[in-house]
């Protein structure tokens, strides 16, 4: 039999535990409901996986060069009504994911899909992970100890002081998906003798997971080259070119990170760093985009 002193330890212990689970429990709901209303991803994709009836003609998939820098608030005014669905720090993985759930979830599929990438940058195609905003919200997902939101977006803290303590990143706007940030930093690096190496793409299984799934909805599917700082340009032509993925699927691929092509951006006016468009520099490019890829469209 336990004494009476053990008993009070027991039910003191438990309460203990009771009120530390609700505690937690509690910051963990508010750290979710700040960044949800906070970070640009994750309001983002709620709002991607919460439309009613969408109609859009365009989507864009990619990472973060991609959802900085390409328009579709102007492909929109275009007469191609375009959404970036583009996430900084995404994997091929996730874009297959996303591109999987929009199909699925909505009725009316997109008549076009811009993958953009970034070669020169480094990052693998086939990074096995898959975004944590994305995996956290997925229907299939079954949540985990893992899945604490203050533990799985610990690095989503640190952008909210960002934009707590800078009033650029407070001014950024997310409009049709994209990020539209005033912010500037010039282009002083220097160009090198750089080529495309397209292996690595050619042999992307999540890459042709992407083309397969769009061929099965009858949508057209591009991959563009982002532009990058005059380090990451190449001396390549622009294209169009057709390549042939890893299942066999031809897809038209634009190299947008031509030395040539890249003339048209400006150094000192629109980039936001580390090969990054800001908003002018972005609805330049995609102007010049729309013209080489939909010229006449209207």
């Amino acid at each position: 039999m336990y004494s009476s002193d053990m008993k009070r330890l027991i039910i003191r212990l438990i309460k203990f535990m009771l009120y530390f689970i609700a505690f937690f429990s509690l910051i963990n709901l508010l750290y979710l409901v700040v960044i949800i209303n906070t970070d640009w991803d994750f309001r983002k994709r709620m709002e991607s996986i919460n439309f009613e009836n969408p109609d859009f003609g365009l989507l864009v998939l990619g990472a973060s060069t991609a959802l900085d820098g390409i328009d579709t608030q102007y492909l929109t005014s275009k007469g191609i009504k375009s959404y970036n669905l583009a996430l900084g720090g995404s994997t091929t993985k996730t874009n297959y994911y996303q591109l999987k759930d929009y199909i699925v979830r909505y009725n009316t599929k997109p008549d076009y899909i811009i993958f953009g990438t970034n070669t020169g940058m480094g990052a693998p195609l086939d990074d096995p992970d898959i975004h944590p905003i994305v995996d956290f919200t997925m229907k299939e997902q079954r949540l985990t100890i893992d899945d604490f939101p203050i533990m799985k977006f610990k690095w989503l803290g640190f952008e909210f002081l960002k934009k707590v303590v800078s009033g650029k990143h407070r001014k950024a706007e997310l409009i049709f998906g994209q990020l539209k940030f005033e912010k500037v930093i010039s282009d002083e690096t220097e160009y090198r003798d750089n080529h495309i190496d397209k292996s690595e793409m050619q042999s992307s299984y999540w890459l042709s997971e992407i083309a397969r799934l769009c061929s099965d909805s009858s949508i057209v599917f591009m991959i563009i080259e982002m532009p990058g700082y005059h380090e990451m340009q190449n001396m390549d032509e622009v294209g169009p070119e057709n390549i042939e993925l890893k299942n066999g699927s031809l897809t038209a691929y634009y190299n947008f990170n031509s030395r040539e092509f890249c003339k048209s951006l400006n150094d000192d006016n629109d980039w936001i760093g580390n090969s990054h468009l800001n908003r002018f520099g972005a609805k330049k490019f995609t102007a010049a985009i729309y013209e080489h890829i939909f010229g006449g469209y209207n």
